[in-house]
């Protein structure tokens, strides 16, 4: 049983990990491990850092992202051409404009897939399955 203890550990730690990560992008990370780890015991501890190196590292990601030359700082036109991506994906028929139509589609869509039971309302699972989606598309 001696022998077996740091294998039960490690799953714990892992399965503490684990629960944290998920945790993490759910975006209530801290107020459900503050209400529920009450104590400084190590697993607080490995659940705070855990939390505060996945949050480091979604800034850094986005940071890298913007910082098209890669100088490490962004300058107003790094900036703006992610905003210049997002009005070109919009303007479907390429005229340099955008259409109301254009401008709401997207808004549109994400409405549609969040309304699970098609009804034409979004109930709270459905603003949540929003919010979900969203967190994903920051990972990546």
């Amino acid at each position: 049983m001696k022998d077996k203890l740091p294998f039960i550990l490690g799953g714990v730690a892992i399965l503490i990990a684990s629960g944290v990560f998920l945790l993490c992008r759910s975006g209530r990370a801290s107020d459900i491990i503050s209400k529920s780890i009450k104590s400084t015991s190590p697993v607080r501890i490995y659940a705070e850092n855990a939390k505060n190196t996945y949050i480091n590292n979604k800034f850094s990601r986005h940071f890298e992202h913007l910082d098209l030359d890669h100088d490490q700082k962004i300058s107003r036109d790094e900036y703006l051409a992610g905003r210049k991506r997002a009005f070109e994906r919009l303007d479907k028929n390429h005229d340099n404009m955008l259409s109301f139509d254009e401008y709401a589609a997207s808004a549109v869509r994400h409405f549609d897939k969040a309304d699970q039971d098609h009804d034409g309302f979004l109930n709270k699972e459905d603003l949540a399955s929003i919010d979900r989606s969203r967190n994903h598309e920051d990972i990546k």
